[in-house]
């Protein structure tokens, strides 16, 4: 026999998994779109009908007690199961709609993702994306949580709560403006790429600090004139004169080689591994599978 539950039960649960996410039950009404007391009622509603505390409040913060960190961990599954039942119709008409939430690294998000998404979009224009260009850690931490239906990166040594699915290796290049002059020929040096006016990415990405370590193993102190944070913008710098960057493969989209110079340096900096990762024991929708093998036509769920 199923015990009878409260009808806001779901609500509270929902509630409670915002403010663990967000860290504050301000956060949490923003993003639900409701009011903060509404809030912190749904929360002690569910501390009283299951008679623990669910957040640590003593040093002014909303830190999860052990008991709310189980609570979440079943509350997300509860929800993907909501999700399942949902959806079952679109399994049958495979009439697909919903939203497809990606997490990516952001040279993914410019140049890998654009035609499988729009692809798709087209053949279910029900269906909405929403894509969250991120640092290879933040991408792992939101497929983990079940933030997001998939994430596409590169990482040695995932947790073991997500699965990847290899995709595709990368190798480095130099893009530089057509018609430059910072050095002659084509087969650089380390010394002259160091030398030459580098535009690369902000140092509280990955790419930046491995390519300054690797320019301090060989003593060389590398002339960056600017830094950003986006692919999309570091080409349009390039492309208007200021320097050249260090980059990889993937980042290169149709039509670059007719705006650019590129040169494989792959002898200096080592290859990249892409991967798709999956969190395990994820209910995803019907949607996100099809988009999912849309990418890569033989994963096995």
């Amino acid at each position: 026999m199923i015990e009878e539950i409260p009808g806001d039960f779901l609500q509270w649960l929902r509630g409670f998994y915002y403010v663990s996410r967000q860290g504050s039950v301000t956060n949490a009404a923003g993003v639900m779109g409701r009011q903060q007391p509404t809030i912190s009622r749904q929360i002690k509603c569910i501390e009283r009908e299951l008679g623990i505390t669910l957040f640590d409040r003593s040093l002014g913060r909303m830190d999860l007690t052990p008991e709310g960190e189980l609570i979440l961990s079943k509350a997300v599954s509860i929800f993907e199961d909501v999700k399942e039942i949902q959806n079952i119709s679109e399994n049958r008409n495979k009439s697909f709609r919903g939203k497809i939430a990606i997490s990516a690294s952001h040279s993914i998000i410019d140049s890998f993702l654009p035609p499988y998404v729009v692809n798709f979009s087209k053949q279910h224009p029900q269906v909405k994306f929403h894509l969250d260009g991120a640092l290879s850690k933040s991408v792992i931490e939101k497929v983990d949580s079940g933030e997001v239906d998939l994430g596409i990166t590169y990482l040695n040594s995932p947790p073991e709560t997500v699965t990847p699915y290899l995709l595709f290796h990368t190798k480095s290049i130099l893009i530089l403006p057509k018609n430059h002059s910072f050095f002659e020929g084509i087969d650089p040096s380390l010394k002259q790429i160091a030398q030459c006016p580098l535009i690369l990415f902000s140092r509280t990405g990955e790419v930046e600090p491995y390519i300054a370590n690797r320019f301090a193993s060989e003593n060389l102190n590398p002339n960056v004139v600017c830094t950003q944070t986006s692919i999309v913008s570091v080409k349009k710098y390039i492309e208007l004169g200021l320097g050249a960057t260090i980059s990889v493969s993937n980042a290169i989209s149709k039509g670059d080689e007719n705006n650019f110079e590129i040169i494989p340096i792959d002898r200096f900096f080592h290859d990249r591994t892409y991967y798709l990762f999956l969190r395990r024991k994820k209910y995803r929708s019907p949607a996100a599978n099809a988009f999912i093998r849309q990418i890569k036509p033989d994963i096995e769920f």
